[in-house]
Parts: C-alpha cells; sequence; structure tokens
C-alpha cells in the first residue's frame, strides 16, 4: 500500500504557513490517489523552510512510463476541476531541465491566487531530481512499472521543441505579469528585470506567431519587414513599442499599463486566442485586482 510520509509532511506544516500548506496537502491527497503516481516531491523554498504568504507551492510528481503521456495530457483539466486552476497551465521554460515538463498553474484558494509549479517527470527520474533540487519526498508509492520508455523520452523531447501557441504565450504573458507583481513585493529587482525582459519578449513571440507564423522563430530580426507590411502588423509594431519602452524594473502602476498593453496588443494580433481564454483572464482581472 502507498504510504504518505507523516513526519515530512508535520514538518513542512510546522515551518510554512497554513494556506499554502493546505494547498499541498490537497494536491498530494489528490495526487496519492492515482495509482500512476509513485513519488512527490517538495522542492523549493517549502522544502528548505523560508517560504512566506507569496511562495510558490513547487512539487515534483513522478509518474509510472507507461501512463506519464496521458497524465501530462489531461493533468491541465484535473487542474481546473479539483485544484481550482483558473486557467491551462504556463508550460515552464525557467525551471532547470531535469528529464520532465514543468507546468505553472494559478489557483484559487480560499479568495485568493497562488502559483502551483508542477514538474511532472517519469518515475525513474525521481531520484536524481531529488538529489539535484534536494528536494523532500513526501510521498511514495511501489510501482509495477518502472522501465523507462523511449516514447516518453521522444515525448519530453518534442515538447520541449515545440513552438507555442498563440494562446499558451497569453498564458505565458499572464503567469509572468503575476510573477512580476511578487518579484516587486518582496523587492527581488533582477528577477523583476529578468521576468519583465521575458514578457516582452513573449510579446513579441505572440505577433510573430499569430501574424507571420513562418518567420516566428527569427526573434527581433527584421521584425519590421515581417511584421509591417499589413495595417494589422504595424498596429501590433506601435504597441509593441510602446510595450518594451516600458521601465526595465517595474513598478506596481507600470506593470498594470504592461497588463493591459500586452492584452490589448494579444486582441489585436490575436483575436480568438483571447476569445477562448476570455474566463481565465477575467478571473485573473479580479484576483490581481484583490491582491
Amino acid at each position: 500500500m502507498p504510504a504518505i510520509c507523516l513526519d515530512a509532511i508535520d514538518r513542512l506544516a510546522a515551518a510554512n504557513r497554513p494556506r499554502q500548506f493546505t494547498i499541498m496537502e490537497n494536491v498530494t491527497d489528490l495526487l496519492a490517489a492515482s495509482p500512476f503516481v509513485t513519488h512527490l516531491l517538495v522542492r523549493g523554498s517549502f522544502a528548505r523552510g523560508t517560504s512566506d504568504r507569496l511562495s510558490d507551492v513547487d512539487l515534483v510528481i513522478g509518474i509510472t512510463p507507461s501512463a506519464f503521456i496521458e497524465f501530462v495530457t489531461v493533468h491541465d483539466a484535473l487542474a481546473a476541476t479539483r485544484l481550482g486552476a483558473i486557467m491551462p497551465g504556463w508550460f515552464d521554460t525557467i525551471v532547470p531541465r531535469m528529464g520532465g515538463l514543468g507546468y505553472v498553474h494559478l489557483i484559487e484558494y480560499d479568495g485568493k491566487l497562488y502559483q502551483l509549479d508542477l514538474y511532472l517527470a517519469p518515475s525513474e527520474q525521481i531520484e536524481s531530481i531529488a538529489a539535484f533540487t534536494r528536494g523532500q519526498i513526501i510521498y511514495t508509492a511501489q510501482a509495477n512499472d518502472t522501465i523507462p520508455d523511449p516514447a516518453v523520452t521522444q515525448f519530453i523531447a518534442d515538447r520541449m521543441a515545440a513552438p507555442p501557441t498563440c494562446e499558451q504565450l497569453i498564458i505565458e504573458m499572464l503567469a509572468l505579469s503575476w510573477m512580476i507583481h511578487k518579484r516587486i513585493i518582496r523587492g527581488q529587482r533582477f528577477m523583476a528585470y529578468a521576468e519583465t525582459h521575458m514578457l516582452h519578449t513573449a510579446a513579441r513571440t505572440l505577433v510573430r506567431t499569430a501574424l507571420s507564423p513562418q518567420t516566428a522563430f527569427y526573434g527581433w530580426y527584421h521584425l519590421d519587414t515581417d511584421i509591417g507590411t499589413t495595417p494589422i502588423g504595424r498596429a501590433c509594431l506601435r504597441e509593441l513599442e510602446v510595450l518594451i519602452a516600458s521601465p526595465p524594473l517595474p513598478t506596481h502602476e507600470s506593470l498594470t499599463e504592461m497588463l493591459e498593453r500586452i492584452l490589448a496588443l494579444a486582441h489585436r494580433a490575436a483575436p480568438h486566442a483571447v476569445e477562448g481564454l476570455s474566463l481565465s483572464i477575467d478571473a485573473y482581472r479580479y484576483h490581481l485586482d484583490l491582491d
């Protein structure tokens, strides 16, 4: 029978604030019920005992190789229906490469928004991930299926290499805006600068992906000539130019302006993607206003 390490949970409960710990406990209870989940590992500030009211809940999920692809495919729906995620997870491009796939979820709990980082990994990777992250394993289960699957390795490689869709880029921009918001509160100026640059880059990639997908991989190169050949392209470039002229070290006020500008830019460049995420965007605005 699988067993949750109660001593580890008790230690974490004593070291961390109740709301985030309750979120972690809810996620643990949910995932421990799955026959395909072999490990749960807490990493980051929760594992180190240095978390605060703004800390993310960082979990690594070990999954049997035969179920890994399906688990990745359905985990967004699981996060939305059982954990309160307000939008699909952002495919995390910041997390180190550890043999799996990382996702950032924004979840609603007790009237507030929290960040839940889930790193999904085949079960055979957990030992090396635990050593690399110095995390704490809080759940283990006996797994009948632990043989590495080449199809899973290929699936992970393909997902890492796949260009993002317009919807995924909008989700990325919302997630980054939330992260920058927390950096400003904490006074983490270097991280705020880095994530603001990522936000600008995501906005540029959205414009390219929506209006000139064949040149999306060109980055900032020849942006004027690639995008500026149509009225909508020129309008998007004007919006983008104002966006990148915003302060590199944002304030709450400038971040609010950036958020409104990237949403206006997204609506102009990729209206169907914005429409598909309209409920998520409304929920995001609501919680940002409350924070």
